[in-house]
């Protein structure tokens, strides 16, 4: 029977929840601190509100919310890194707007994050949200914007939903 589990650290309620082994956890744990705190200390994830503020190509402000890491029942990899960018839900603000912004937080950011931590996987799921959403949930308030990646060659390849 295939394994499935999903894992999370969220960033600014210093949630964690749902390791598989220890091992697992390890692992999980150095590619959420890296991408939280873009490689600065590990422990300082537990103490209080840690948010970090992004640059990306629109000059919009945007922070991360949490970092998923799961493996579905094909035993895929999958690493969602989830980031709020309160301006996406205002009016006049599209997609085109926020588009380049997601290859570059697949490069810039989750995809050295996790080879900082020495973790492969198959898909990157990067999402913007105008507000903090609980994983999995519907909101029918939320803006929402998605893009998936894979890894080739050390580099972001588009997915598309």
């Amino acid at each position: 029977m295939p394994r499935s589990c999903t894992n999370r650290l969220r960033v600014g309620k210093n949630l964690l929840e749902g390791f598989c082994s220890a091992e697992f956890s390890r692992k999980f744990w150095r590619v959420t601190a890296f991408a939280a705190f873009g490689g600065a200390l590990c422990g300082a994830a537990m103490a209080g509100d840690l948010e970090e503020s992004l640059a990306v190509p629109s000059g919009f402000e945007l922070s991360l919310h949490e970092v998923i890491y799961e493996t579905r029942q094909d035993n895929s990899d999958v690493a969602r890194f989830r980031y709020v960018m309160p301006i996406i839900g205002q009016e006049g603000i599209t997609f085109d707007d926020v588009e380049p912004d997601f290859l570059y937080l697949c490069e810039v950011h989750a995809r050295r994050a996790l080879e900082k931590a020495e973790t492969s996987v198959d898909q990157i799921i990067i999402s913007l949200a105008d507000r903090e959403t609980e994983f999995g949930a519907v909101s029918h308030v939320a803006t929402q914007f998605f893009e998936a990646y894979r890894i080739e060659n050390g580099s972001c390849i588009w997915e598309g939903f």
